[in-house]
């Protein structure tokens, strides 16, 4: 099947996978006017009509950021298009999860045209996801927060219970070992998504949405570039100066690009910076 091929049969697939609807009457219209846009396959027209809608919900949907950015994809952009496909992931846009199925297999269609470009171009992109990557990303859900917190409080409660136990008829070692393990979910679980939350803070990540973007040993277009990053790279910010952010690709390498030229992937719609 080929890229092109994937991409069109996930938006459609997109159209059937509306579980609720939309808050208001506005949204409401405008994302119907984008679906009606994209089945006739006027990809502008649809990319105007979801950005529409995103800007009056001004909430995570991944159904949403999911047919728009498939609607990118055809139009061949592919940062914005890699964009709104991570966006679709988010857990906070209550992806289903035939949902996340196409979001991920149109990702990767996506990435492989941005992989050609900027091997055509000889501009950087960053390296493949790999399963330490997926194993980051997991650890940022809510939910591992919420694991290491029952498992802090069980842990508190069968010891508590244990302990009044012991004193009347003597301890258990089937119990301190369920303490021991409760403690261990509690401090690592606990840490690892402490971790994961503060790299988001401190760099958080970002997608290069502009064409081959030139990154500067400094803000300014005055300073000098020896590489390039391509459209759809995807990025952690470092720094910023008004008008320039400072990223940094996977391995280190580190340059100043236009602020207009990347995303911010946690940021809702309407704003990218």
């Amino acid at each position: 099947m080929t890229i092109a091929r994937v991409i069109a049969c996930g938006i459609f697939a997109a159209g059937l996978l509306l579980a609720r609807p939309l808050r208001a009457d506005a949204v409401d219209d405008a994302f119907i006017e984008g679906n009606a846009a994209a089945t006739r396959e006027q990809w502008s027209d649809a990319v105007a009509a979801y950005e529409r809608a995103g800007a009056l919900l001004g909430a995570p949907s991944s159904l949403l950021s999911y047919n728009l950015g498939t609607a990118y994809a055809h139009l061949g952009d592919l940062g914005r298009a890699t964009l709104h496909l991570e966006h679709a992931l988010d857990f906070r846009g209550s992806p289903s999860a035939e949902l996340a199925e196409s979001a991920r297999a149109n990702l990767g269609a996506v990435r492989r045209r941005a992989e050609l470009a900027a091997a055509t171009s000889g501009a950087l992109i960053d390296r493949p996801q790999t399963w330490w990557d997926l194993v980051v990303e997991a650890l940022r859900a809510p939910g591992v927060g919420w694991l290491a917190l029952l498992c802090g409080v069980a842990a508190a409660v069968v010891h508590l219970t244990e302990r009044a136990r012991r004193a009347k008829a003597g301890g258990s070692f089937s119990v301190r070992v369920a303490v021991f393990a409760l403690v261990a979910t509690w401090a690592i679980a606990g840490s690892l998504h402490a971790l994961a939350l503060r790299a988001d803070r401190t760099a958080p990540p970002a997608v290069v949405v502009g064409a081959t973007t030139p990154a500067r040993d400094g803000p300014g277009l005055h300073r000098n570039s020896t590489w390039s990053l391509a459209t759809g790279a995807e990025v952690r910010i470092v720094d910023r100066t008004p008008g320039w952010t400072l990223v940094r690709l996977a391995g280190g390498l580190e340059g100043w690009v236009p602020d207009t030229a990347i995303a911010e992937l946690q940021r809702p719609f309407g704003q990218s910076r």
